[in-house]
Formats: C-alpha cells, structure tokens, sequence
C-alpha cells in the first residue's frame, strides 16, 4: 500500500485522466453532431490540441489506473496488474513508483526474492527512500549483512544498521553506531535494547543490565523488550525466522 504525497500523486493523476476523457469526450461528440449536421468533417485547431493533450493525460494516467486496479485484486491478477502500470509507464519517475509498488506487493505475499528484485529495478530507475528503506529490511531478513549494513546506512536507519553489524559479530562497529544513535536520540527505547543486546555479546553484563533498565523504563511493558532479555540469540532467531516467512 502506498500513503501520504504518494497517495495523493494517484489520486490526482487517475482525476486528471478523468478529466481528460471526459473532455476528449465532449470535443468528439461535438465533432460528431457538426459531421452530422453538415455532412462534412470539421476540426478546429483549437480542438485537434484539446485531443492530443487529452490522449497525452489519459496515456500518463493508465498506469495509475492499472495500479488502482491491482490494489483491488487479488493472486495472479493483482501481479499482472502490478506488470502491467509498470509497463504502461512513460516517465521514468513513475515507472520507479510502479516496480516500487510492485516490490510491495510481492513483500505483502511473502516472496522475498522477487521483493528485492523489484526494488532493486526501482532504485536502479531512480533512487527513492522507499525502495531503500524496503531493501535494508529485505537484506537483513535474507541474512545479506554487507547489503543490509550498506543500505541501512544510505537511507538512515542506523538501528537496523548496528543490528546487522552485530549479527556479523563485528561488535565494536555496532556499538559505534548505535551510541551515535543514542546521542542523537536519547528516547527511542530499542536503541538502548539494540546496544543492551550488543554488551550481552560482548560479556558485559552490568552494561546490559543498564541499557536494558533504561530501554524498560521507555517503554514499559513492551513483550518484545521482555523476549529480548530472556532469549541470549533474540535478534538471530528474530531473522531466522523472517528469513523463513519471506522464504529465502
């Protein structure tokens, strides 16, 4: 699914396609009852240009109808749909979009594989902080730790960046990391988890015990935080098991 500005890019091109057939519409038959009245055909300039930038739009728009289409269906012909608005799409921008969204709908199904395959088309179309954002999740669900850390870094999710560099046991380069994340943003609770996490590996018990204490007192209650302090391997058996779900 898509949302905010993105959301209104759809919605904006799919009104202004409307609008275009519409008038292109209205110019035709208009065109027709002057045929029929006068038995001769007879275009104005003015609207032979109302045609050609109507057909422009409409053309622009077909593959936000295409992908209106695809959030409606479901299997197989969610994912023609989804090939489709990204094989209907002129401007580079927006072909990035639709292999993006397509990336995500191969996330929502679970395939992994082609998740990343389509992503990584987006990104090499044109950059953009969702496919990027997408592919630093992927990579660290398929165990792909220098791809993830390289991703992780690029888009600015430092967290899962430390996270990965821990999961490669190089402890030293996650710690950096996430005590700069921690400086940067002393309320986020799992920073203090992630580095929790890391003095554990390390042997350093009563460091443990106090990021975990303040990482607790951030958010209290928090199931995942108690899974964290009772399980040693949390974040392997964490992406293990993604790394299953995503069947990679």
């Amino acid at each position: 699914m898509i949302a905010g500005d993105l959301l209104i890019t759809v919605v904006v091109m799919v009104l202004l396609s409307t609008i275009a057939g519409l008038l292109l519409l209205y110019v035709l038959v208009i065109i027709g009852v002057k045929f029929y009245e006068n038995k001769k055909l007879q275009i104005s300039p003015v609207n032979i240009v109302i045609v050609l930038i109507s057909l422009f739009i409409l053309y622009l728009g077909l593959p936000f109808w295409f992908l209106k289409a695809a959030y409606s269906a479901e299997g197989e012909n969610a994912e023609t749909l989804h090939k489709v608005s990204v094989n209907t799409a002129l401007l580079p921008s927006v072909r990035s979009f639709m292999k993006a969204e397509l990336g995500s709908y191969y996330m929502r199904i679970f395939e992994g594989e082609k998740a990343i395959k389509a992503f990584e088309d987006s990104m090499k179309i044109q950059e953009n902080k969702h496919s990027s954002v997408m592919l630093c999740m992927l990579y660290s669900f398929k165990g792909d730790r220098e791809n993830a850390v390289d991703m992780c870094l690029k888009t600015g999710m430092h967290q899962l960046a430390a996270v990965n560099y821990s999961l490669k046991k190089d402890y030293e380069k996650s710690l950096d990391i996430i005590n700069r994340e921690i400086e940067s943003d002393k309320d986020e609770c799992w920073n203090y988890a992630v580095r929790a996490s890391v003095n554990r590996k390390l042997g350093k018990k009563d460091l443990f015990k106090r990021d975990y204490k303040n990482a607790k007192s951030l958010c209290p209650g928090n199931a995942a935080l108690e899974n964290l302090y009772k399980d040693e391997n949390y974040y392997e058996n964490v992406y293990n098991q993604k790394k299953k779900e995503f069947r990679f």
